[in-house]
């Protein structure tokens, strides 16, 4: 699925963090790598300056992909853009066939090269690519093991939008080895609508209408995760109770995710949900990567 992948890096070691998932992911896909750089002014020095760093971290990754276990002459190319950053990514990606993107980004922590807000932003926005957004370094315990991507946390509201993650969130969980984490929140209801508008009703009809919508959640779920274990995935469901956005990010927490996968809406950029601003928040909030794919277009 993911064929060639490209990774801007901007000269700092906050930008170089998503190596590892890199290194992970174009090892198990056989991946062809771009490493690109961009520089603002077109001249001489600054094309050197970028070379001479694109070739150490093209020596790095070299090295580093023999740990992993890559296939010997994995590609791994350096590409030196000029302009505008965001839109030479764009541009790049459109052009050359570039089948994820992987950025840095900033977590909780407000550390990081390219800010939510920013370029990673600009490029979420515009891209009609799958971009995989990483907002700290690769734990300890994943690199020596050699596994940083195992437990994937995919978020679904019911919607088709939503779904257009599961072919993703399947090649991965199949390439990986990992395990599928399939979740949708439920927002309990308090008000109901009347003969004569909303107002409120018995503590026990409220109960039995949030367990209703329970039950449907989980049925849901049940569909799409008999789908994907038919092709040998390992799959698990999960209902929760609370705003869609908290809720995942607890969830992610509590039961050590290391992948969020979720799909957005087309050219608004990041999803606008029927919950709200999930996407949006919880690419702000978290801290962990998160797989981002856009809305096909119709």
């Amino acid at each position: 699925m993911y064929k060639r992948i490209m990774v801007p890096v901007d000269g700092s070691k906050a930008a170089e963090m998503v190596l590892p998932y890199v290194e992970e992911m174009a090892t198990k896909f056989n991946s062809d790598l771009a490493l690109v750089s961009v520089a603002e002014s077109a001249t001489a020095e600054s094309d050197h300056l970028f070379r001479a760093y694109l070739k150490t971290v093209q020596e790095k990754v070299r090295a580093e992909l023999g740990e992993w276990g890559a296939k010997p002459g994995t590609q791994v190319d350096v590409e030196v853009l000029f302009g505008k950053p965001a839109a030479e990514i764009l541009s790049y990606a459109a052009d050359k066939n570039v089948s994820l993107v992987v950025m840095a980004s900033r977590g909780r922590s407000g550390e990081g090269p390219w800010l939510l807000g920013n370029i990673a932003a600009k490029v979420l926005r515009a891209t009609t690519k799958p971009v995989l957004l990483v907002r700290k370094e690769a734990p300890a315990e994943g690199l020596q093991h050699k596994k940083l991507i195992d437990r994937i946390l995919v978020p679904l509201d019911g919607s088709k939008v939503a779904e257009q993650i599961l072919p993703h969130a399947q090649a991965m969980a199949r390439v990986l080895k990992g395990e599928l984490l399939l979740f949708q929140s439920v927002e309990p209801t308090t008000l109901a609508l009347t003969g004569e508008g909303y107002g409120f009703i018995s503590e026990s009809t409220i109960q039995e209408e949030n367990k209703r919508r329970e039950e449907m959640s989980e049925q849901y779920l049940d569909r799409v995760a008999t789908g994907l274990q038919a092709s040998g995935c390992n799959v698990s469901t999960h209902v929760a109770a609370g705003a869609a956005a908290e809720q995942i990010l607890n969830f992610a927490e509590v039961n050590r995710v290391d992948l969020i996968a979720m799909s957005t809406h087309g050219r608004s950029g990041v999803s606008r949900w029927v919950f709200g601003s999930v996407t949006d928040k919880v690419l702000h909030a978290g801290n962990m990567p998160v797989l981002v794919v856009r809305e096909a277009e119709q």
